[in-house]
């Protein structure tokens, strides 16, 4: 099975919104083992909707955006009047949309309505984010499905939708993969030269990101995806962070919660990142105890009685600095494990001893302090990052007693 994506708003070619539904959606296709052929982005237009639609050679096609209420929001109505199919009133789905409404206390206006109406025995994937139901169909031998835009909305009918084609295909796959983090994408590939050739059964991807990289597998055997998951375990292990289908911050809350252990922080140049990226993830309130964002000198002193003299020799970037607010937050806090974070995240305050990006870290953890040095590239914001993903990786390590870097 091939696919045809077809990315549907006036804002992805505006350059107001990035299409991260077409990068989530082919993604998952990929998983499915379907591969996408083209991706297409066009405005809210019938006849450039319809321009789009001449070009599907493929047996499924997808399309996000244009569900909503306005009248604008037109992708529906264009995919069926170029099929030549007519629109019904799903009534199960209009009570959906008038019960959203009355949970929010709100009146259901008469524009809403155009979002109950559907292709004959088409299957609605109900929306349980917002008012625009997605819906599958099949027409001259394509197998259509119409999904939202907002990716709030679209994620939780992808998966739906990956059910469905899962039930109607004959096409074996086998994927797994890790997460990995501390190691560049051409440092990565690199020292992949000589691996790909041994697993010439699975097909191997890399997805980078800031500081971490996805490393997907898949094949149509199980016996060859053991065999490169296990080679690629061997070469990369110190990277290796959990499944590529989880995140960083996932994995160290559930580490936490599995060893019953609690975290402080004392965040400077990350500004509570660490913090808040922590508390997106379910049951954080379990393991984190406290966090300080401690970004002048003086708060350093006043909220973790830091001395002055380690400031005015070393500096509050340096591995004295965070060795003693690590140190000094767990005396306070009680926490199982601390962590301190200072660094130059720029534009400005670089020197050629400690250019921008250079972070240090400290972490104290069954009575003992170790302190960690990196140099980040990038603008503020993604060293910020960077720092952030990298900070959380070495608290995984330290848990695992896998730190022996310093």
């Amino acid at each position: 099975m091939k696919a045809t994506i077809i990315s549907v708003g006036n804002e992805l070619l505006s350059g107001m919104t990035t299409n991260t539904n077409l990068v989530e959606i082919a993604r998952e296709l990929f998983m499915l083992g379907i591969e996408t052929t083209k991706s297409i982005s066009v405005r809210d237009n019938k006849e450039d909707i319809h321009e789009a639609l001449k070009h599907v050679k493929d047996d499924l096609l997808v399309l996000t955006g244009g569900l909503g209420p306005t009248h604008d929001d037109i992708t529906k109505e264009s995919v069926c009047d170029f099929y030549g199919l007519e629109l019904t009133l799903h009534h199960e789905t209009k009570t959906r949309i008038e019960n959203y409404f009355a949970r929010l206390g709100r009146e259901m206006r008469d524009t809403n309505e155009k979002q109950a109406y559907f292709p004959k025995d088409a299957i609605v994937l109900n929306n349980n984010h917002g008012t625009a139901p997605g819906v599958i169909f099949s027409t001259n031998g394509i197998t259509v499905v119409l999904l939202p835009g907002p990716p709030t909305e679209m994620r939780p009918m992808l998966s739906r939708v990956k059910t469905y084609l899962q039930e109607r295909t004959d096409i074996r796959v086998y994927s797994s993969g890790y997460l990995v983090v501390g190691i560049g994408e051409s440092e990565l590939e690199a020292e992949m030269v000589d691996y790909y050739p041994k697993h010439p059964d699975v097909s191997i991807a890399p997805y980078a990101g800031l500081s971490q990289i996805r490393v997907v597998f898949i094949a149509h055997e199980a016996k060859p995806l053991e065999r490169a998951l296990d080679d690629f375990k061997k070469r990369f292990k110190p990277y290796i962070v959990g499944p590529y289908d989880t995140t960083i911050e996932q994995r160290l809350v559930e580490t936490l919660m599995a060893q019953g252990k609690v975290i402080s922080f004392a965040e400077s140049c990350t500004g509570g990142m660490l913090t808040s990226t922590l508390i997106n993830v379910p049951d954080a309130s379990e393991v984190i105890k406290e966090s300080h964002i401690l970004y002048s000198n003086e708060s350093k002193v006043k909220h973790l009685g830091l001395n002055r003299m380690i400031m005015e020799r070393f500096g509050a970037v340096s591995e004295q600095c965070v060795y003693e607010l690590a140190y000094h937050l767990a005396q306070r806090t009680d926490a199982d494990i601390t962590m301190s974070v200072s660094g130059i995240a720029g534009p400005s305050g670089g020197t050629a001893a400690k250019p921008v990006g250079t972070v240090y870290y400290g972490i104290h953890h069954e009575g003992k302090t170790k302190t960690y040095h990196r140099v980040f590239s990038g603008d503020r914001n993604m060293i910020r990052t960077k720092a952030t993903v990298t900070g959380m990786a070495l608290l995984l390590k330290a848990l695992m007693h896998e730190d022996d870097d310093s």
